[in-house]
């Protein structure tokens, strides 16, 4: 017996007694109280009224693992589905289970209550986004692993653009923007040994039907709902990202995988700050490389960053203007 079966009997224009419940799915009328109670703790609102029973009061969007995997059109990315209510990080339970499952598992979550982004910052999970890890088992070189986390990117925007409307930058090394605001995130994680790549696993949080205002203001934050006035299938989102990136990662060595991530980068020509446990630096993006490095000219020369957090300063055409003043 599954809260959804009872939701289904919810309706908010009538009320429904737990007897009569209890007696269309034949259990008792504890169970069904239980999954009345479980379902308000996921964020239904379930009225209940002596001598009426229960009546839905407000819905909210869950996944529907059904929906997404009907009539998927993919080969590798999506070839199993796991889905849950609550993780404390899909990244993790990928992890977990990347050398036993198949590749292109991915690992869904409504909420996640220990969600990480890069450096083990903490990312806020609440309801409403998509918060999903893939496995991908890429026999590549190690020292190629970075066009996982190239393709993946390229597919977001791809899908933000094609479903949306919406420009979706990539700002190095692991975000989209929408309108300078952070609206999603990356986290590759790999297993390898020696020059060998094991796995990676492809951590993705996309802000969807989220109300960022009670975001801090310095996380720079924005939604696919804030951005469009309205909420948004996540189940038709999730099902394309998954077309998208099995798409792209069948190319994850074509050259013009490169070539597109540098034309999408929201960093490029942008003057910029990294900042790196050795300090930070500051100059102008004008190259992305390969290997995923930044290439930055400052005024002690051109140096070439692997990792980093990276703050934009000034937009393109502003770094251009200074220069031309120089």
């Amino acid at each position: 017996m599954s809260s959804k079966e009872i939701l289904e009997h919810l309706s908010p224009h009538h009320w429904i007694s737990g007897e009569d419940i209890a007696s269309q799915l034949g259990i008792s009328r504890s169970a069904v109280w239980k999954q009345i109670q479980s379902l308000r703790a996921k964020g239904y609102g379930i009225d209940s009224a002596t001598n009426r029973g229960y009546r839905l009061a407000s819905m909210i969007d869950l996944l529907c693992p059904e929906n997404i995997l009907r009539d998927l059109n993919s080969k590798i990315v999506g070839s199993d589905l796991r889905y849950f209510s609550e993780a404390k990080s899909t990244n993790n339970l990928a992890k977990s289970i990347a050398s036993s499952c198949r590749e292109g598992t991915v690992v869904l979550a409504e909420t996640q209550t220990n969600g990480r982004g890069r450096l083990s910052r903490t990312w806020a999970s609440p309801p409403g986004g998509i918060w999903m890890s893939i496995v991908l088992k890429p026999q590549i070189p190690l020292v190629k692993a970075y066009t996982i986390n190239m393709a993946v990117s390229i597919a977001i925007s791809r899908v933000l653009f094609a479903l949306y409307g919406l420009q979706a930058g990539i700002k190095w090394p692991n975000d989209l923007l929408v309108n300078e605001r952070k609206i999603c995130g990356i986290l590759t994680e790999i297993s390898a040994e020696m020059d060998k790549l094991d796995f990676a696993v492809v951590g993705i949080g996309i802000n969807a039907n989220l109300d960022v205002s009670e975001f801090p203001d310095q996380w720079m934050a924005t939604s696919l709902s804030c951005e469009l006035g309205h909420d948004v299938s996540r189940d038709e989102l999730i099902k394309r990202l998954i077309e998208e990136i099995d798409f792209v990662y069948e190319e994850l060595m074509a050259k013009e995988i490169h070539a597109e991530w540098c034309k999408r980068s929201a960093t490029l020509g942008r003057q910029v700050r990294i900042s790196t446990f050795h300090g930070d630096i500051e100059g102008k993006a004008i190259d992305l490389s390969e290997d995923g490095a930044l290439r930055l000219k400052t005024p002690n020369g051109e140096i070439s960053m692997l990792a980093g957090d990276c703050v934009h300063l000034r937009a393109a055409h502003e770094a251009e203007k200074e220069e031309d003043d120089d």
